[in-house]
C-alpha cells in the first residue's frame, strides 16, 4: 500500500461567516478519501499499544498504526504510551527503568479486560517485525530524544523494517533534521506542540502537519496555514462520532488520526452517503 496514495478531493461549497467556516460536501465518493492512521492501535475496542491492537486496526480498516516508542532500560525499543507502567500494565513505575526482558514479563492486557490477560508490551523488533510481513505502514511517535535514541530507531528500521512503509512522528524541527539523515526514505510527521511553529517544519521539510481539533475550534485558519506551506494535513480526533467528524472533515484533512477506527468509517459513510 504507498500511503502517499492521491486524496481524492470532491465538489464542496465552503462558505465562512464571522469566522467560522461551515461546508456543505457533495458527491463524496468514500471513506477512502482521506488516510485513517489508527492511534495505538484499536485502542477503544482492544489493549492500546500491543500487537493485537495493531492487527485488529489493519482489519478495521485503517491504512497507517501509529505507535509510541521508549528505550528500555538495556537499550532496547519497546512500544508504550506512557512513560509510567502503572495504567496499562501490572507494573509500577518509569517504564525505561525496566529491562526489556522484565518489561515483557508484565501484563499489558487485563486492565483492559480479563479477556486480554496475558497481553505483552512488545518490543519494536516485533513490531516492525510483523508490519514487514504484512506490508503495514507505521507512525512512529518518538518519546524520546537524542542522538543515541534516533540511532537506535534507526539501526532497527533498517534491521527489521521497511524504510518507506515508515512515518516518523517528529517532536522538534532539529529531530527532523536529524532522521533526513538517518532515515532519508521515510517520510515525516510534525507532532507539534503549538501551531506556531507551522512554518518552522514546513521549512525543515516535515510533509505532513498534525494539528489538533481543538486548535482549529480556536483558529480556524491554521488549517489555510498548513495548505500555504504546501505540506498535508492531519488532524487529531478522538472518538469518531458523527459530529466529531463533521467537524474534522470541514477542515478537509488528508489524514486523520482516531481512537476508534470503525466508528470513524461508519461517521465518514454516513457523510459520503447523505449528499
Amino acid at each position: 500500500m504507498n500511503f502517499q496514495k492521491k486524496i481524492k478531493l470532491s465538489v464542496s461549497i465552503i462558505l465562512v461567516f464571522s469566522g467560522f467556516l461551515i461546508n456543505a460536501f457533495v458527491g463524496f465518493e468514500d471513506s477512502d478519501q482521506v488516510i485513517i492512521v489508527a492511534h495505538r492501535g484499536a485502542m477503544t475496542e482492544k489493549p492500546e499499544n500491543t500487537l493485537i491492537a495493531f492487527r485488529h486496526a489493519i482489519t478495521q480498516g485503517a491504512d497507517i498504526v501509529e505507535i509510541d516508542l521508549w528505550t528500555s532500560s538495556d537499550g532496547y525499543l519497546f512500544i508504550l504510551h506512557d512513560p509510567t507502567l502503572d495504567r496499562t500494565t501490572n507494573g509500577t513505575g518509569y517504564a525505561t527503568d525496566y529491562t526489556i526482558d522484565e518489561l515483557q514479563n508484565l501484563d499489558a492486557g487485563s486492565w483492559f479486560g480479563e479477556r486480554w490477560t496475558g497481553e505483552r508490551i512488545p518490543s519494536f523488533k516485533e513490531v516492525l517485525q510483523w508490519a514487514t510481513e504484512e506490508d503495514v505502514i507505521l507512525l512512529l511517535d518518538l518519546k524520546e530524544q537524542g542522538h543515541e535514541f534516533a540511532e537506535r530507531v534507526s539501526r532497527d528500521v533498517k534491521m527489521y523494517g521497511i524504510e518507506e512503509n515508515m512515518i516518523i512522528g517528529v517532536r522538534t524541527p532539529e529531530q527532523a533534521l536529524e532522521f533526513k539523515e538517518l532515515l532519508p526514505n521515510s517520510s515525516q510527521l510534525a507532532f507539534m506542540r503549538s501551531p506556531d511553529l507551522i512554518e518552522e517544519y514546513a521549512r525543515a521539510d516535515v510533509e505532513i502537519l498534525r494539528l489538533w481539533l481543538r486548535w482549529l475550534d480556536e483558529d480556524p485558519r491554521l488549517a489555510e496555514r498548513v495548505r500555504n506551506t504546501g505540506k498535508k494535513l492531519m488532524i487529531n480526533g478522538t472518538t469518531g462520532c458523527l459530529d466529531e467528524t463533521e467537524k474534522i472533515m470541514s477542515f478537509f484533512p488528508d489524514w486523520v488520526l482516531i481512537d476508534d477506527v470503525e466508528q470513524l468509517k461508519n461517521s465518514l459513510d454516513k457523510i459520503y452517503n447523505s449528499y
